[in-house]
């Protein structure tokens, strides 16, 4: 399909009929003929590629419209950024110089309009050739139509964390009685076998999560390995996930980075010596690749175990258990259908008229769970018609007609019968590394600056993130999205993609929006004209043919162990891009050049190591994501240049040259975090009229925290504060009565008066010594509350009237902790939830109330 370059052409289109339209002169006609066209075009798209798996002409034809669109792209984003409006309103000399350049450049538009005009003429004749019918474009009802539907299908159908088990109940009862809790001493090794999609991770997961698990051992992790092995990120993984709670995970990060291999697989094989730890390798591809990590685990004594999971059954031959994955037989089949597609239906039943259509299908999924997973997020329906589900048979055999019935297949008309903004939405998944965790706010801003989000979508008061949240819902409703991590206030932290899904993306990607990916091994295979990149890296494989980059609009730069060293002058080549993402890769520094790229609307620097940041970066005048957390940084006092930022992820380490930081310009900013409260002027915070979520660190006992309440309290769109402190009076914070997130890390002296509405509340590290809840449960609306390490005493109560609304209730790391009592009529009368993790006392006597509702966590 052609619809995603189509899509991008006519938004920069759109933008530049609405921003530019006082420099067109002369090109104006051209231009608005050619998004109707475009827009024209794409309503051929959908029949075309019904047809093109039998005509070989119709393929040629999509593809010949999908480069001209992209050509269309280009000239338009060039026009855009390189001859923008001079900032002066003044008839200056710079503006007058200005002149001629913009007349000859307008020109240069108008004849590449004119040649493209002649390829989609010719494009017509083509089509009514083929006999492809032109079912129009979209309208403005038929738009507002399909909003609805997915507004619609996102509310009747809320993902959830919890995968549906069905046919493993009796393959984890095997494995937990066979291989994790068997009773046998030393280190014993089990795999999980079995083809791609059929449950390997799910099971293991289940394995993982299991309360006797939870309970049998001292220390539990789970790491991805992947086909792109990489053993040092593998173990530092690892390492991570096994800090004890006091450990601060930054100095281990660096401790880590600083040592060689054998050292850093020498720490760990000391933290596990003596311990009795359960560890999940998830997604073993080479018996090298085991080899290689096996000696790095104790095999001493305690009854430890090593569970790992593979689609080849021959890796790690000498396992003392392998437990061989089977496909859902059609009953069990039958079963994952019901539950996916009638997840409203709290009894799973299928209206009689759909029995025999719904056995069909599941025929062409072969008993492959995510492809009956897939294929169930087509059938979600609030009232499901036996139109629907004839339609989506007749797709799966016209898909399948010339192929055997396989689960890629079955996911390729998934994508297929996505919205044109969901198909150019699940392509980005392929920009991130195999078996990457997401965060759902790093994708969510990566489709917005690729300009994915539809503006018309937008209400009053709706954000262009929550608009990207609900694209996201969808995904996941579809099942081609997975939830990984969920916050305690029921949102998504972060997502993942399954391999074979992956793999569709990728393969679309270069189809649709030419995505390439750069290997070091030289594997890959370069494109002429590539607008997306993914580098997975040495220098050799980032250095590539400028005259090539001149195209992308994203660059993804993988890899840990590697630098990049390359002239400043190779950066100037980059001239469209929109993406520049380094995140975990060994950066150092950026070279002043980086501000010739004047289009960048988000930079990714978290965890680069990145020492300075230079001067230009105040020219990036479209830069709306900037992240430089987990760096020690010099920043320069640009950032206030940047009025277009909406999100600026910062370090409490950053050092700020020039004076406190200035950031009362960014009347556009929603995110700042987290920055020292030494570092910026409080004063400008009362400019930041869009600021929705906030974080910031106080180093000084004597700070004045009452001073910055005053210039927050008033920031109507404030819902989320976190602030990392150390014994400071906190007293003001019920002058702030927007919050409805509130944490705070650190001891805390006494507890404040908290804001009246909040929902949800963190403590970290208060070390209170005097019980929390009677101040707590006061508070009239919060429905999520989470302690770790914040109270030192034995013995906590809630009165009768207690915690009116709360729903989650969430307990970590307290081992003096030995009850919770509470009152006789009641208490607590709405919690559905009760996690605890590292509180052991306190398990042996919880009341059979709250024993009903309790969860034993993994971190």
């Amino acid at each position: 399909m052609a619809e995603a370059a189509i899509l991008s052409a006519v938004k920069a289109l759109g933008v530049l009929m609405v921003e530019k339209a006082g420099f067109l002169q002369g090109v104006e006609e051209q231009v608005k003929w050619l998004k109707r066209e475009l827009k024209r075009m794409q309503g051929c798209l959908k029949e075309a590629a019904e047809k093109q798996a039998q005509d070989g002409n119709i393929r040629q034809w999509i593809s010949d419209i999908r480069e001209v669109a992209q050509d269309a792209d280009d000239v338009i984003e060039t026009f855009i950024l390189k001859f923008d409006t001079p900032r002066s309103s003044e008839w200056s000399l710079e503006r007058l110089i200005y002149i001629p350049k913009h007349l000859y450049h307008l020109n240069m538009v108008g004849k590449e309009i004119n040649s493209i005009k002649a390829n989609l003429e010719d494009f017509e004749r083509r089509r009514v050739r083929y006999g492809i019918q032109n079912h129009g474009e979209m309208t403005k009802s038929s738009r507002r139509t399909e909003v609805g539907e997915v507004e619609r299908r996102r509310r009747l159908s809320p993902w959830q964390k919890d995968e549906h088990l069905v046919g493993l109940e009796r393959d984890m009862k095997l494995l937990l009685e066979n291989a994790i809790l068997d009773g046998r001493d030393g280190l014993a090794v089990a795999t999980v076998a079995g083809m791609g999609g059929i449950g390997k991770s799910t099971l293991a997961k289940k394995v993982y999560n299991h309360s006797d698990v939870v309970k049998r051992f001292d220390m539990r992790a789970w790491v991805v390995v992947s086909s792109d092995f990489r053993p040092r990120d593998i173990i530092k993984e690892l390492m991570l996930q096994l800090l004890e709670p006091k450990e601060n995970k930054l100095t281990l990060v660096e401790i880590m980075e600083k040592l060689p291999l054998p050292n850093v697989q020498q720490l760990l094989h000391e933290r596990l010596c003596g311990k009795r730890y359960f560890i999940v390798l998830d997604d073993l591809w080479e018996n090298k690749h085991w080899e290689s990590l096996a000696t790095v685990f104790p095999v001493e004594g305690q009854g430890s175990r090593l569970l790992l999971t593979s689609r080849d059954r021959n890796i790690t031959k000498h396992a003392h258990y392998i437990h061989e994955m089977k496909l859902l037989d059609p009953d069990e089949s039958w079963k994952l259908l019901m539950k996916k597609a009638f997840i409203d239906n709290n009894e799973g039943k299928c209206p009689d008229d759909l029995y025999d259509i719904g056995r069909e299908i599941l025929k062409k999924c072969d008993g492959l769970p995510l492809a009956i997973s897939v294929v169930g997020g087509q059938l979600v329906d609030r009232s499901p018609s036996k139109s629907t589900w004839e339609k989506v048979l007749k797709e799966i055999n016209s898909h399948l007609e010339t192929r055997e019935s396989k689960a890629s297949d079955i996911m390729e008309l998934s994508y297929h019968n996505l919205s044109p903004e969901l198909k150019s939405c699940f392509l980005c998944l392929g920009f991130f590394k195999e078996d990457a965790i997401i965060p759902a706010r790093k994708l969510i801003q990566v489709w917005t600056a690729q300009g994915l989000i539809q503006q018309e979508r937008r209400g009053e008061n709706t954000t262009m993130d929550e608009i990207g949240q609900s694209y996201l819902d969808e995904l996941i409703n579809r099942n081609m999205v997975q939830v990984k991590d969920m916050s305690y206030d029921g949102s998504l932290k972060t997502c993942h993609i399954h391999d074979l899904l992956r793999e569709l993306s990728i393969r679309k990607a270069k189809e649709e929006i030419s995505f390439e990916i750069r290997r070091e091994d030289g594997s890959s295979q370069s494109l002429d004209k590539p607008r997306h990149r993914a580098v997975y890296c040495s220098t050799e494989t980032f250095i590539y043919s400028a005259s090539k980059n001149k195209y992308l609009r994203s660059l993804f730069i993988h890899g840990s162990d590697n630098r990049i060293d390359v002239k400043p002058s190779y950066w100037k080549s980059f001239e469209l891009l929109k993406i520049l993402d380094f995140e975990d890769f060994i950066l150092h520094r950026l070279p002043d050049t980086i501000g010739e790229l004047t289009g960048l609307r988000y930079l990714g620097l978290r965890n680069t190591k990145i020492s300075e940041l230079p001067r230009s970066l105040g020219r990036l005048k479209k830069l709306e994501v900037l992240d430089v957390a987990k760096n020690y940084t010099n920043v320069p006092n640009v950032i206030w240049e940047m009025d277009t930022l909406r999100h600026l992820y910062m370090h409490h380490g950053h050092r700020f040259m020039g004076g406190p930081l200035r950031i009362h310009t960014l009347k556009n900013l929603h995110t700042l975090s987290y920055i020292r409260t030494d570092n910026f002027v409080h004063e400008n915070l009362t400019q930041l009229a869009s600021l929705r979520i906030l974080g910031i660190v106080i180093l000084s006992s004597n700070f004045k925290f009452n001073t910055l309440c005053s210039s927050l309290k008033n920031l109507v769109c404030l819902k989320v504060f976190s602030v990392y402190m150390n014994s400071i009076s906190m007293d003001v914070l019920s002058t702030m009565g927007n919050l409805t997130k509130l944490k705070l890390r650190g001891q805390l002296i006494k507890l404040p008066d908290f804001p009246p509405n909040l929902s949800y509340l963190t403590l970290v590290l208060a070390e209170l010594l005097h019980d929390p809840m009677p101040v707590l449960e006061k508070l009239p609306k919060l429905l999520g509350l989470k302690l770790v390490l914040a109270y030192k005493g034995q013995k906590m109560e809630v009165s009768e009237k207690g915690f009116p609304k709360l729903k989650v209730l969430i307990l970590r790391h307290m081992q003096d902790l030995e009850t919770i009592q509470v009152g006789k009529g009641g208490g607590m009368p709405e919690l559905k939830r009760l996690e605890i993790y590292n509180c052991s006392n306190l398990v042996k006597k919880l009341p059979e109330k709250l024993r009903l509702i309790t969860v034993l966590l993994e971190e």
